[in-house]
């Protein structure tokens, strides 16, 4: 727990920093490094967070890995200090990066991490912002090959198909979890759709043109009056050319998702039923309930 004295904060043990940088997490840890065992870099949740990844709402601690490339975690030091989380991890050299003066693990290798304390939903939507910040779909593909059998590959594996960096934001990505099911197609991920008759239409957070089905995440910046006079706008023109627009908030992105997809999947058979995979797993659930 820091302590404030004489204009400066303590941040542990012997580690004081001016008050105005206690508030900044680059500072805090450039602090902390210097009084952490050599070779230490950040990691897990710290490091996603300094490659501004989108996270949920997490405990704010500064989590910090010794790294001696080529040198098995049980064989390195590490951090006894109260403050920070410590790890041992075996990194390659390519896991490492300085960003602003600051060693930390890369985007690739850090989103991996992370796959052993999120939720799928959550990873994908880190993913999909690691895509966004220019790191190449291939660089996690590797990274995930590269570690298979550690902590987390089953569930980082279950996440790269789902992984789009035309997301725009974590509860788009929460939501596109939300219907991936093996019976429905995959949903364009804001993409441009268009009139019958040719022009542009609109561009929906997901859509699925041979069912003319839109969703949307609607968050509080559309309640902003000019953003909903848009929404509006757009959910009339879609509607008046054979569109359905089904619209979600955080209650049901973030507190129930498991309704959303059979809202989809209903909609879906309605309109183009042939789009709707048969589920294998659902028939032999229905034959076992029969017999």
């Amino acid at each position: 727990m820091s302590s404030s004295h004489d204009g400066l904060t303590r941040l542990g043990h012997a580690c004081w920093v001016p008050a105005p940088m206690a508030t900044d997490l680059r500072s805090r840890c450039i602090a902390l490094l210097e009084h952490c065992a050599p070779d230490s870099v950040l990691s897990s949740v710290t490091a996603a967070t300094i490659h501004a990844q989108w996270l949920p709402p997490l405990p704010d601690a500064i989590h910090v890995a010794t790294a001696v490339p080529e040198v098995a975690g049980r064989a390195m030091t590490r951090s006894r200090r109260p403050e920070v989380v410590a790890h041992r991890l075996q990194l390659d050299e390519a896991d490492v990066m300085v960003l602003a003066g600051v060693p930390v693990m890369t985007p690739a290798r850090t989103w991996f991490d992370l796959a052993a304390v999120l939720s799928l939903p959550d990873l994908v939507a880190a993913g999909d912002s690691v895509l966004r910040s220019g790191v190449e779909f291939e660089e996690l593909l590797d990274v995930v090959e590269r570690l298979r059998g550690r902590r987390g590959t089953a569930r980082a594996r279950a996440a790269v198909p789902i992984l789009d960096a035309r997301s725009r934001s974590r509860a788009e990505s929460h939501l596109r979890v939300a219907i991936w099911t093996p019976d429905l197609p995959r949903f364009e991920v804001n993409e441009a759709v268009h009139r019958r008759e040719g022009g542009w239409l609109a561009e929906p957070d997901l859509s699925l043109a041979e069912a003319r089905l839109a969703l949307e995440y609607q968050g509080e910046d559309h309640a902003e009056l000019r953003r909903m006079r848009r929404d509006i706008s757009r959910k009339r023109d879609l509607h008046g050319d054979g569109w359905l627009t089904l619209e979600y908030g955080p209650a049901e992105v973030f507190g129930r998702p498991w309704t959303i997809a059979p809202e989809v999947r209903a909609e879906v058979l309605d309109r183009a039923p042939h789009l709707v995979r048969p589920d294998r797993r659902r028939r032999r659930h229905v034959t076992r309930v029969v017999a």
